[in-house]
Formats: structure tokens, C-alpha cells, sequence
């Protein structure tokens, strides 16, 4: 089949990038023996050649993207292999660091990462074009059969069309609901009614059918589908039944039983990841730095006010998994009972709670919300997991019931130390907006986008914007 030969293409791949990888470090080597003018050595940093290998093996083999070349033009394919390249070299350099090679050169690592980029990107633009210069001789084309006629069809044909690398030619459509005479779209004609279908099959060479209509005919697709598989047709059923904006699709199997799966979340499993990992590796830093701090302001909190230095208060996590939020307190020991007397002070119209002045706030408790330092306790919420550096702050489960539906989107990302409504005003911000921005991120999310968010959390909480 076109997925399994596909399959063994992206191996094949897989494993030449591995050795352009290994053919970079050595390049770099001899050059960085030349450059220091020791004489050629090839064995020079050998024992590093084999973890820089892994390292960014790992990293193709989870972002699958680096080998999906076909359906993509030029510029992506070279951008995927210049970001495989930036994370490869980061965690490169985090383990030279964590083991020590503190003494090899910095011109050869440098070389090393920059001949990688050069080569594997080079040999992108090798495969693209001998697949251009293949489909150019007619071949290793497969044929299909369109079902259908509607819209759906139409623009499957359309993508194939404009994706022509792929190696997939339409035959014909067939009118599936007997609307029309025969008729021709981009110069591809409709063959006829779904009567005709075996006959056609019989007399003509066809590789795949694809079934590209609505969900309001899939009751009556099984007898056609049986026919195509009797005789030996490989059938395809386009599964964009639903035209959900937010969404993105994608198929996969569970336990033998083809799935299709609408997912709002960042698609990027490797990235995603990757951050989990940067988060627990700064929080337990973080802690470590600021445990005389955290100790000072634990003391100082029981010293000033009755009750526990620490505020434990059950919060909405990923997707709503309920789990325990740490904090200073920073209000009286009652502030829950007191708060029912204080509602009609609201001063944030949707689920949440919001009070300028709010008397159950202490004295020390003003400056911690401040200078945000009552947050630093959440440092052992991210440690454990429950939370990130950057995403939407946890609501209270109470919040989350009067959410609108389209707000409870913002739980599908692990919630966050700092956002953007951290960095664009926090209590200022009204509460609509909020979930907007908290949506906005969700949607935009990348690496490169929590890193300016937690730069530009610095000024903000220096400033005290927003605090309360």
C-alpha cells in the first residue's frame, strides 16, 4: 500500500540522516584540527560522535514532520530541518554541560551543528527534486476513483491536484446521487452513477476509491464498499464529516478500530514534551535558588497574621483534573466564609472573582501580591507536574461550572505560573477578554512563544501591574 511504502521511504530517511549526522561530526573534527593547526586527528572528540548521533535521532524520530516532504513546499521543509537542527543543538549543548565537556572546542560544536543543518536541508532538496524529475516520466503514479460529486469531492480532487508529488491521478468522479448528467470539473469527467461502478473497475485500472461524501450517505456506502474490496480495490473514505474551525484532524487506530480524532490542542508531541521537561528541570532549580527566600517569607507570613504560611486550595489542572494549588496566604484565616458577604463587590463580570481592596487581604499580604512572591510556592506545583511556567491560570472548580462552553477550552493546556493576561494588565484585564487571550495562546503556542511571555513576566512583576 502508498502508507506502507511511504513508511519505508521515511526509514530510509531516517536512517541517512544519521549518518549525514555522524559524516558532520566528523567533518567538523578534522576541521577544528585545522583550525587549531594540530594536524588532521578523526578520532578527536570520539567519544561524543555516538550521543550527538542519539541526541538528534531522538529529535527526528519525534517530530515526524522532518519527513513529511511530498505535501510541503521547499520553504517548510528546509524551516523543519533548521528547527530540527536549533533543538538538536540545544540539547547537545545541555549535555556536554550535565557530563562535563567543558573543554571541547566551541568551533567544532558550532561547525558541527551548522554542517548538520547544511547537509541534512541539502539532501531535502535532493529527494524533492529527484521526486519531481520521477513524477515528470509518468512514473509511479497511482490511479483513484472519486465518489462523489459535492463540494467534498471537489476539494479532495483539488488537493491532489495542486499536491501532484504525491503521485496520485483522478480518474473520474461518480455521481453518487444521480443530480445531474454527465459533466466534467478541471477537466475531470464524471464516468457515471454508482451502477456503473463495477463495471468500471473491471474494465479500467484502478488503484484506490475514494469515497468523498457526506455523513448523511455513509448508511449506504457498505455495498459499494464490499464491491471495491471483493475485487481487490484499495478504499479510502474521507472522514471530514464534521467542518469544526478550532479542530485539527487526524486518523489513527485503537486496538484495530480506525479512529478519527478533533484535537484544539498544539499538535507538536515532541515540543510539548520538551517544555514539561524544561519546567521540572527550572522549578527544581528555582526552588533550590530560592529556598532562603521561600523560608524568610514563610516566617515572616506566620509571624504577622494567625493561620498556616502556606495557602492549599483545590484548583482545575488539564482538561479539569482537579489538584492542590500552594501559595502564601496572603488573606485571614476565614477569607472563604467572608467572601459569601462580599460578593456583590465583584468587580469581574464572568467566573471569577475579583475585589479592589478586598479587606480580607492582610497588610503582609498586600506586598506579596505585589511583588508576586506569593506565587513561589507554585514552583512545587510545577515540579510535581500539576502546572507549567507559561498557560492559563487554574481556575477554582466553581468557575469552571459557570464557564460558557467556549470558555472551558482554556483547560485543554496545562495551566501556567504566567500568561498573557499576566503580562497584559492581570486584574485589569476584563474577564471576557481573559479567556480570550488564554484561547489566543492556546492557539498560537509554540516554545518560542513561552519564552517571551516568561521575558516579558520580569518587568511586569518588578512593576506590580494589574496585582491585587
Amino acid at each position: 500500500m502508498l502508507r506502507e511504502r511511504i513508511s519505508f521511504f521515511r526509514k530510509l530517511v531516517f536512517a541517512a540522516d544519521l549518518c549525514l549526522v555522524a559524516l558532520s561530526f566528523q567533518l567538523s573534527v578534522v576541521a577544528g584540527s585545522l583550525w587549531q593547526r594540530n594536524g588532521i586527528n578523526i578520532y578527536a572528540n570520539d567519544s561524543l560522535i555516538i550521543p550527538a548521533t542519539i541526541i538528534w535521532g531522538m529529535v527526528f524520530w519525534f517530530m515526524p514532520e522532518c519527513y513529511t516532504i511530498r505535501l510541503r513546499n521547499i520553504g517548510e521543509i528546509l524551516f523543519s530541518s533548521v528547527k530540527t537542527g536549533f533543538i538538536s543543538t540545544g540539547l547537545f549543548l545541555a549535555y556536554i554541560f550535565a557530563f562535563g565537556y567543558l573543554d571541547e572546542s566551541r568551533f567544532q560544536i558550532l561547525l558541527f551543528s551548522a554542517l548538520s543543518v547544511v547537509l541534512i536541508g541539502a539532501f531535502r532538496l535532493v529527494i524533492v527534486a529527484f521526486l519531481e524529475y520521477y513524477r515528470s516520466l509518468g512514473l509511479n503514479y497511482q490511479t483513484v476513483l472519486v465518489v462523489g460529486t459535492g463540494n467534498i469531492a471537489k476539494s479532495f480532487v483539488d488537493k491532489l491536484i495542486v499536491n501532484s508529488r504525491f503521485g496520485l491521478k483522478t480518474l473520474g468522479f461518480i455521481d453518487w446521487e444521480k443530480r445531474s448528467d454527465l459533466w466534467r470539473y478541471r477537466d475531470i469527467p464524471c464516468v457515471g452513477d454508482l451502477e456503473i461502478l463495477p463495471d468500471y473497475l473491471k474494465k479500467n485500472q484502478v488503484d484506490w476509491v475514494v469515497f468523498a461524501v457526506g455523513r448523511k450517505f455513509l448508511g449506504r456506502m457498505e455495498k459499494s464498499v464490499e464491491i471495491c474490496i471483493q475485487m481487490g480495490i484499495q478504499v479510502a473514505v474521507l472522514a471530514d464529516f464534521f467542518p469544526l474551525k478550532l479542530a485539527q484532524k487526524r486518523a489513527d487506530n485503537f486496538f484495530d478500530s480506525p479512529l478519527v480524532f478533533y484535537d484544539t490542542r498544539p499538535r507538536s508531541s515532541f515540543a510539548l514534551t520538551l517544555k514539561s521537561f524544561i519546567d521540572r528541570i527550572l522549578a527544581g532549580i528555582g526552588l533550590t535558588m530560592a529556598s532562603p527566600v521561600l523560608l524568610a517569607v514563610a516566617l515572616s507570613v506566620k509571624m504577622t497574621s494567625r493561620g498556616p504560611a502556606f495557602f492549599r486550595q483545590e484548583r482545575c489542572g488539564l482538561n479539569g483534573r482537579k489538584f492542590v494549588l500552594y501559595k502564601f496566604r496572603t488573606m485571614v484565616q476565614d477569607a472563604e466564609e467572608r467572601k459569601k458577604g462580599l460578593i456583590r463587590f465583584n468587580e469581574m463580570k464572568g467566573a471569577a472573582f475579583k475585589m479592589k481592596d478586598d479587606p480580607r487581604v492582610t497588610r503582609l499580604g498586600r506586598l506579596l501580591r505585589k511583588t508576586s512572591l506569593d506565587e513561589l510556592p507554585q514552583l512545587i506545583n510545577i515540579l510535581k507536574g500539576d502546572m507549567s511556567f507559561v498557560g492559563p491560570r487554574p481556575p477554582l472548580a466553581t468557575e469552571v461550572a459557570d464557564y460558557d462552553l467556549w470558555q472551558r477550552r482554556r483547560l485543554s493546556m496545562k495551566p501556567g505560573l504566567t500568561c498573557l493576561w499576566q503580562i497584559s494588565g492581570r486584574s485589569d484585564i476584563p474577564f471576557e477578554q481573559w479567556m480570550k487571550m488564554d484561547l489566543k495562546y492556546i492557539d498560537n503556542w509554540s516554545l518560542w512563544e513561552d519564552a517571551k511571555i516568561m521575558a516579558k513576566t520580569v518587568p511586569v512583576v518588578f512593576k506590580g501591574t494589574g496585582a491585587r
